[in-house]
């Protein structure tokens, strides 16, 4: 446990360090001092890289798909830096969540259309995942928690026999303490659309493993998405409602309207409440199925309920379900 934990402190200083570093340099050298530094989130998966080359073993299984999230995050750091077409991105996020299910592809044949199917699958949720992370890099350690919790989720509940997903998860919390001692200040540095598409594809990982039964990473990983999830769909409801431009910014998210309204950080403890309360929750309740359907199931009911009473209280009524440019009903 101490070397866990020196090894935290350590990365959390390394990525508060490499942080002000890259506000230099995206100052100095890749824009200007007048636009906010983003895109720090590529780095990420260069941490198990590095870790891979101390410890081989561990990681060896994994070292390949950490490679192309990296790479991935990379080319994905162009929008960035100078922009990419919507076109563009969507084409890099599908190819490459379709690569990454290909690393962690067993031994073993998979019937070809079955093979095909899960490419096409694999594809179409990395772009979904990494609009709805995208979403989310809008606020002042909106994004820090999210990577937090994940990490705490593998930390706590990985199974002892997958080593792997406790170290990852030890990653993702240093990395979230380093990266949030800057980002608390407001417009100081974001994770980026890179960011964003690197902890999609990070969860795509976790997916795939699964899938294969290569290595068991916790069920609860879910309840980490199910908020996110709930909330790009219901503004994509209003949105659809109110005839929005759905490429155009906007600002009728739950942590935006509760950031906007009450300034701080309390636009964070919704994402914190609805995890630990699915969490007790399925402590308490036996549904008599295997648990990533009970985990499944219970997020899906959980979620829109706590989403609805946290707009109904904390947002304003012209914002409840809609765009706040209407009459007040």
């Amino acid at each position: 446990m101490e070397n866990f934990l020196f090894v935290c402190l350590f990365l959390t200083a390394a990525t508060y360090f490499c942080g002000n570093i890259y506000i230099f340099l995206w100052q100095n050298v890749i824009k200007d001092g007048d636009s906010i530094p983003t895109g720090f989130g590529f780095l990420l998966p260069f941490i198990p890289i590095v870790f891979y080359s101390l410890n081989i073993g561990i990681w060896k299984e994994s070292i390949l798909s950490f490679w192309v999230i990296f790479i991935a995050g990379l080319i994905y750091a162009i929008d960035d830096f100078i922009g990419l077409r919507p076109s563009t991105r969507i084409s890099i996020a599908f190819f490459f969540g379709a690569m990454l299910f290909w690393t962690t592809l067993p031994a073993y044949d998979f019937i070809s259309l079955e093979l095909f199917l899960l490419f096409i699958l694999f594809g179409f949720i990395s772009i979904v995942l990494t609009n709805v992370i995208n979403f989310y890099d809008g606020a002042d350690l909106n994004l820090a928690s999210v990577v937090f919790l994940t990490g705490l989720i593998l930390v706590i509940f990985s199974d002892v026999n997958f080593l792997i997903f406790k170290n990852i998860g030890w990653i993702l919390i240093a990395f979230s303490f380093g990266f949030g001692l800057i980002n608390r200040v407001p417009l100081s540095l974001y994770l980026g659309d890179s960011g964003c598409f690197v902890i999609a594809l990070i969860f795509l990982y976790f997916l795939s493993n699964y899938i294969h039964g290569i290595n068991h990473p916790p069920e609860e990983l879910i309840i980490i998405l199910a908020l996110p999830c709930f909330d790009v769909f219901y503004v994509m409801l209003i949105r659809l409602k109110n005839k929005h431009n759905m490429l155009s910014r906007n600002y009728l998210h739950l942590y935006q309207r509760i950031r906007i309204r009450f300034g701080g950080f309390v636009h964070t403890f919704p994402q914190i409440i609805n995890v630990l309360g699915i969490l007790i929750i399925s402590n308490y309740i036996d549904l008599n199925m295997d648990k990533i359907w009970e985990i499944l199931v219970l997020s899906i009911s959980f979620t829109p309920i706590f989403y609805i009473l946290c707009r109904f209280f904390f947002v304003e009524k012209n914002y409840f379900f809609d765009d706040g440019k209407s009459i007040e009903r």
